[in-house]
């Protein structure tokens, strides 16, 4: 999957406020599909589980914030991607946020690998043929990408941040538990960065502090990629 990072900390961006704006405004083009679809509700998604049973999504995920990886060719990631495994990390002291990947394609070969990982802290389905599904698969093609659903089944973060989107899709998940959309948290996390590429709200201090469990550096690490 081809990925473009706009990264906040490049050396010879600092030295001009201005190029930070810039880059700042790449990032709020690029966050402002993630709520493209955040009409459609996915509760009525019906799943398949790694023993062939099947579920229904508001009846398993009601009242949790999914992180969820829908898949057809490439394999979604799992531990031995650092990136997503310190995202999990990060996000087991909410016992309302979960961890999922959607099968979508026909290739039984390809769902028995991820069976095979046996990632008991990141449950596998795949999509079942029924109508109700339509509307979501329609949406699935082949690339590779998380997707943000709220505790109501609501898409908050279509095609949205990957584990590699260092700072926003922590706080984009976050703000999922408050019925948040992505885009609409990202854009306030970027307007939150000042030009020092330091925090100039207060409020995001206080949530990265008690999220992360410490300070901030000289400089927030924070990048962006593309949604395509």
């Amino acid at each position: 999957m081809k990925q473009f990072y706009f990264l906040l900390l490049l050396p010879l961006l600092l030295f001009n406020s201005s190029c930070t704006m810039i880059i700042k405004g790449l990032g709020k083009s690029v966050a402002k599909h993630y709520d493209d679809h955040k009409d459609l509700n996915l509760s009525k998604l019906s799943l398949l589980d790694g023993a062939g049973h099947q579920e229904a999504f508001e009846t398993s995920f009601s009242g949790k914030t999914v992180y969820l990886y829908v898949w057809s060719l490439d394999l979604p990631p799992d531990d031995r991607n650092t990136d997503y495994k310190e995202l999990k990390q990060r996000f087991q002291k909410y016992n309302d946020v979960v961890f999922i990947n959607v099968y979508t394609g026909t290739d039984e070969n390809k769902w028995k690998k991820v069976q095979d990982l046996k990632n008991e802290q990141v449950k596998a389905y795949r999509l079942t043929a029924a109508p109700e599904n339509d509307a979501f698969r329609s949406l699935a093609d082949s690339v590779t990408r998380p997707q943000i659903i709220g505790k109501d089944g609501a898409l908050l973060g279509f095609r949205g941040p990957t584990p590699a989107d260092h700072l926003v899709v922590d706080y984009a998940l976050y703000q999922a538990r408050n019925g948040i959309d992505a885009t609409q948290s990202t854009k306030t996390l970027i307007r939150g960065i000042n030009s020092k590429v330091k925090f100039k709200n207060q409020d995001l201090l206080l949530w990265y502090e008690d999220h992360f469990g410490k300070k901030p550096g000289e400089k927030l690490s924070i990048s962006i990629s593309n949604n395509n």
